[in-house]
């Protein structure tokens, strides 16, 4: 049913021109791979079929902001990879400089014991020798789990690293849509933003600039 209506939503875009009112003309089209962008001399016009939520949205020229391209990422998952980098490091680090296992004597004590007494303290010492060497293999297997999270948590923040086509509305929710590094680099987002622009009213533009750089010198004497 999804692809259905994916499928419905992404044939508007070759109709273009059945969604324009009276009067309405297409002024200026960009395709991007997740959306569709269509200015007309009216509104900007949004495709955007693959995201969640609505398929499309109309938005006046004149309510339409900035058009600028912007990288997101998670920090916080580079903060945990880095965390947890530092953590593994240093338990191998602290097993490598420290040997658990040679803290317990091998040799037992010179002075004479009875014989229970004797193989209790031999006892103990194996058990407390055993205990250490599993701490200190315990310590090694979880510096190399530490060491894989940090491993993971930094592919995913790479993977979490994109790049986004943000429009500003005033006056309601900001449109943003996945873009291309290619796409950036072929000048697509800098005509759609040069389309979304008012067109100069016959030259008075120019002409108003003109006059103000004219004004100046007589402004100043």
């Amino acid at each position: 049913m999804a692809n259905v209506q994916g499928d419905r939503a992404a044939a508007w875009t070759d109709r273009v021109e059945q969604l324009c009112d009276e009067g309405e003309r297409i002024a200026h089209r960009a395709d991007l791979e997740a959306a569709t962008l269509v200015v007309t001399n009216r509104r900007l016009l949004a495709f955007t079929p693959d995201r969640g939520g609505r398929n499309f949205r109309a938005v006046d020229r004149p309510n339409v902001g900035t058009v600028a391209v912007e990288s997101t990422d998670r920090l916080a998952w580079l903060g945990l990879s880095l965390a947890a980098a530092f953590v593994g490091v240093g338990l191998l680090e602290a097993a490598r400089a420290v040997s658990l296992g040679d803290l317990v004597p091998v040799e037992p004590p010179s002075a004479p014991a009875l014989p229970p007494v004797s193989d209790l303290v031999g006892a103990v010492r194996e058990g407390v020798g055993t205990a250490l060497l599993v701490l200190e293999w315990g310590a090694v297997a979880l510096a190399v789990t530490a060491l894989v999270l940090a491993v993971a948590l930094f592919g995913a923040y790479v993977r979490s690293r994109s790049r986004r086509l943000v429009i500003r509305v005033s006056g309601g929710a900001d449109l943003a849509v996945p873009v291309t590094d290619t796409a950036v680099e072929d000048g697509v987002v800098a005509d759609l933003e040069a389309a979304i622009r008012p067109n100069p009213i016959d030259g008075h533009d120019e002409d108003r600039r003109g006059e103000g750089h004219k004004a100046g010198p007589d402004e100043s004497g």
